[in-house]
């Protein structure tokens, strides 16, 4: 098989195939950050939903606060209920300071604030804030967002009556909420205490105009993690009460981010988020398994803060064995069939121009592309040669010994010359028991030593001595063609068997 051949098919293949390759690979890393967008998206509409029910449960807390000031009257029976389960400790007063003394209420209120019967009307109203609030909201809400179940921490500031709710039971003993706690003549200094969790003068002036606002990232001090706030303002009519905190911690964002479709992608993905002005960082996920990110996507989640989204390349890999695994066996199996196509093409060129017989070419080997590469030849002074044979008395062994020995003479003979001369000369049969030989780099002398090898391969071959020859040589000049150098080496041929006859 010509290699030149193969390896420009081989090449075109890779070429093609590599293409292809490569343009699923294009489709493949398009598809996984598509699929980062829909985390973003995802983790963005839990987030919206969380902040629906921050404000959902600030509404119902203004309603219900505006509803105990119109009737305060009747409220005095519940406050001295609620009053005798108040405990006090290290200056700090409230409800459940160490455990959980009040039944009905599932967190704990600390306040500064001795005077029970100023806050107790509100305390009604705290389990609203309670971990099932996510069952009591509306159903006319657009926000449907039931994927996920959060577990939020969430804090109501009372600014009236100056206490602080949270939504777990927190042992007073061991942690205060002093940032919130701070007396400025018996009230929370709402400025103070802001910026403990990171908000700036704009945001808490946006607050008290009773927009609601998002924190920066913040060191908390009862979880020791970094966390974002969502801040609510709470009414009673048109007056601010209070504020409703929601925190949003590492595992909440875990739990918004998170989608169930792709459970092994997630082993090799890192989420983060970048608060945009401080540059502080809450890393929420970490791959379970390293090597280098290969995919980042970022977005926006708010004007504050940015989603990072890292795929490991070991994911991509994986993700991509079938590809890979298809482009090696494609490649090969396309360069195999290519193989085979040009060695039967070889074959069936080689049938065309080959004699069936000897094995030597057949007429058709003289060709224009040989009669080219001669003249090229020729003009480099690389010497040519042609000579001609026929066999002797080919018609006498056809009468007398008949034509399967006249076709074995023919063979001895082929084999004889085929045995003779190099690879880079051409042997050919023209017909009969005419053979024609073109030698490349040979002068007259050395095509004297190449018949005299077939002479001696004849002997060797023909052990009857059934076979004998006459030939011709001729040189190819300047000016000579491969048709006229036959013509006379045929005369040559010719006149060296008149010759051999005229002695015998």
């Amino acid at each position: 098989m010509p290699q030149p051949k193969y390896r420009s098919a081989t090449i075109i293949i890779i070429v093609l195939t590599t293409s292809i390759f490569l343009g699923f690979i294009v489709n493949e890393y398009r598809s996984l950050q598509g699929y980062m967008g829909y985390i973003a998206e995802n983790g963005k509409s839990a987030l919206f939903h969380e902040e629906y029910v921050n404000q959902n449960i600030a509404f119902r807390l203004s309603r219900i606060f505006s509803a105990h000031q119109q009737a305060s009257s009747g409220n005095v029976k519940s406050s001295a209920a609620i009053c005798r389960h108040v405990e006090s400790m290290n200056g700090i007063t409230g409800l459940n300071l160490a455990g959980q003394t009040m039944p009905s209420l599932n967190g704990t209120l600390q306040t500064r604030n001795h005077d029970c019967n100023a806050w107790a009307q509100d305390v009604s109203a705290l389990p609203i804030i309670q971990n099932n609030t996510v069952e009591t909201l509306s159903k006319y809400t657009f926000s449907n967002y039931t994927g996920y179940r959060f577990n939020n921490i969430r804090y109501y500031i009372d600014l009236q009556n100056n206490f602080i709710f949270i939504n777990r039971l927190v042992d007073t003993h061991h942690y205060t909420f002093s940032n919130w706690l701070v007396t400025s003549d018996g009230n929370i200094n709402i400025e103070r205490s802001a910026h403990s969790i990171n908000i700036d003068a704009d945001a808490l002036n946006d607050l008290r105009q009773g927009e609601n606002i998002v924190s920066h990232i913040y060191r908390d001090g009862y979880t020791k993690k970094n966390i974002i706030s969502m801040l609510t303002p709470v009414f009673q009519y048109n007056e601010i009460k209070g504020i409703l905190i929601t925190d949003v911690n590492i595992e909440d964002l875990a739990t918004s981010f998170y989608t169930t479709e792709r459970p092994l992608l997630w082993r090799f993905l890192s989420l983060y988020v970048t608060d945009n002005a401080t540059g502080d960082n809450i890393v929420f996920h970490r791959p379970e398994l390293k090597s280098a990110p290969l995919i980042h996507y970022a977005e926006n989640i708010t004007r504050y803060y940015t989603l990072h989204i890292k795929l490991d390349g070991i994911y991509v890999l994986i993700n991509c064995l079938w590809l890979i695994a298809l482009y090696l066996l494609g490649t090969g199996l396309l360069c195999h069939y290519a193989r085979q196509q040009l060695m039967r093409h070889e074959s069936l060129s080689r049938d065309n121009v080959t004699d069936a017989m000897t094995g030597l070419y057949n007429r058709k080997a003289l060709t224009p592309a040989l009669a080219q590469k001669i003249q090229t030849l020729l003009a480099k002074n690389i010497a040519v040669t042609v000579i001609a044979i026929d066999s002797d008395g080919l018609k006498r062994i056809n009468d007398t010994l008949g034509h399967h020995m006249g076709d074995q003479a023919i063979q001895y003979l082929g084999r004889a010359i085929a045995q003779s001369i190099r690879k880079s000369d051409a042997g050919i049969r023209l017909g009969g028991d005419e053979f024609s030989l073109v030698l490349i780099n040979a002068s007259l002398a050395k095509s004297r030593d190449v018949i005299a090898r077939i002479q001696e391969n004849l002997a060797a071959i023909d052990e009857n001595k059934l076979v004998s020859f006459s030939y011709g040589s001729y040189q190819l000049r300047s000016g000579d063609t491969l048709e006229t150098a036959l013509l006379k080496a045929d005369e040559l041929l010719y006149q060296h068997k008149r010759n051999k006859y005229a002695q015998a």
